[in-house]
């Protein structure tokens, strides 16, 4: 192993030799001593030093040592120290976030639980709102129904009426008598049957209109029609002319429902019709269709009052001629029943010429 000399050993070497110099240069030439004895002398001196250096060194070694010995353990208790603040940081962070997680939690289950509150509400919001559409539409069915009963009530009470006044006003012989009282007893019964379907309306909850169809020919419904508005276009100065078709084929309807609309259309041309004017009820064929037509002479209808004419409740501009009253409901009524048949209405008019007003049954191929 080489061995190496620090700063210290080195000039305790150099010291130690400028000692012996001077001890050898005090020691007369002709001393006693031999040079041998010189020899040991030093070299006794030099190991002498050498273990002072020694032991100086390891002093100095050990004062090293303790200090870094000293320094060391400040270090490790800064870095204990350090490492202990660091684990209770860390532990509180732990527990920090243990906290937000179950709050996070909480919110959740809070979150999940007014969404089922909102699904309910959202769910019973949309039945409440079912249920007051259900019970608009029924009252809309209802009043439509009531208004539609009501309103059919005026044409037999005005051809009771009419045959009244025919009786008051012309002598006529037992025939005509007979047959007046006749009209009266029909007129009455329908009457009695539109009172009793407005007490069947008021009282049902869910209003139904029920149709009753069956095969029939729409003839013998112009033929009673035109003889129950007879008096009513007589007591005008109308002339009403039953022009039907005595060859018509039958068609599927219910025939209530199709002398309602009949009957609306022969009294609106009478209503609107002038004096000394005609008014006539044809009717038409062909393979597919039976076309049943009333037609005027009276005011007529602007370009404006056409569009609107089959619209439910709506005024028209033309007023009765004779003052009579209208409630902007046949019209509508009439549209009604013949699509409920599909069927189809139309209307021809020119303001201050007249006015014809038809409909379109389907035949019922067998």
């Amino acid at each position: 192993m080489k061995y190496t000399l620090n700063k210290i050993q080195f000039k305790s070497l150099i010291l130690f030799s400028l000692f012996a110099d001077f001890y050898y240069a005090q020691i007369p030439e002709k001393s006693d001593f031999s040079e041998k004895s010189y020899i040991l002398i030093f070299l006794f001196i030099v190991v002498a030093l050498l273990l002072l250096l020694v032991l100086f060194q390891n002093k100095k070694n050990n004062t090293l040592k303790k200090l870094l010995k000293l320094n060391l353990t400040e270090e490790y208790e800064n870095l204990r120290h350090s490492y202990n603040s660091l684990k209770t940081s860390l532990q509180n962070e732990q527990n920090k976030n243990e906290l937000l997680i179950q709050k996070i939690k909480e919110f959740e289950t809070n979150i999940s639980q007014l969404e089922e509150i909102n699904s309910t509400l959202l769910e019973q919001k949309i039945k409440l709102q079912t249920s007051k559409q259900n019970l608009e539409e029924l009252q809309k069915q209802k009043d439509e129904l009531f208004a539609i009963a009501i309103h059919d009530i005026k044409n037999p009470a005005s051809a009771i009426k009419g045959y009244i006044d025919l009786i008051k006003g012309y002598d006529l012989n037992a025939t005509e008598q007979q047959e007046i009282i006749e009209n009266l007893a029909t007129s009455s019964d329908q009457v009695v049957k539109l009172a009793h379907e407005i007490s069947k309306i008021m009282a049902r909850q869910k209003p139904e209109e029920t149709m009753k169809f069956e095969m029939t020919s729409i003839k013998n419904i112009i033929d009673n029609i035109c003889i129950q508005n007879a008096s009513y276009a007589k007591k005008k100065g109308v002339k009403l002319l039953n022009q039907s078709s005595n060859s018509l084929p039958k068609n599927n309807i219910d025939p209530d429902k199709i002398t309602e609309a009949i009957e609306n259309l022969v009294n609106n041309a009478i209503k609107y019709a002038l004096p000394n004017t005609i008014v006539h009820v044809r009717t038409y064929f062909n393979s597919d269709n039976v076309t049943v037509e009333v037609s005027d002479n009276g005011v007529g209808l602007s370009e404006e009052d056409v569009k609107k004419a089959f619209n439910k409740g709506v005024i028209l501009t033309p007023k009765p001629t004779a003052g009579e009253d209208s409630s902007g409901l046949g019209l509508w009524i009439v549209k009604k029943i013949i699509e409920d048949h599909n069927g189809k209405v139309f209307i021809k008019s020119k303001l201050g010429i007249g006015s014809t007003f038809s409909f379109q049954l389907p035949i019922i191929k067998e």
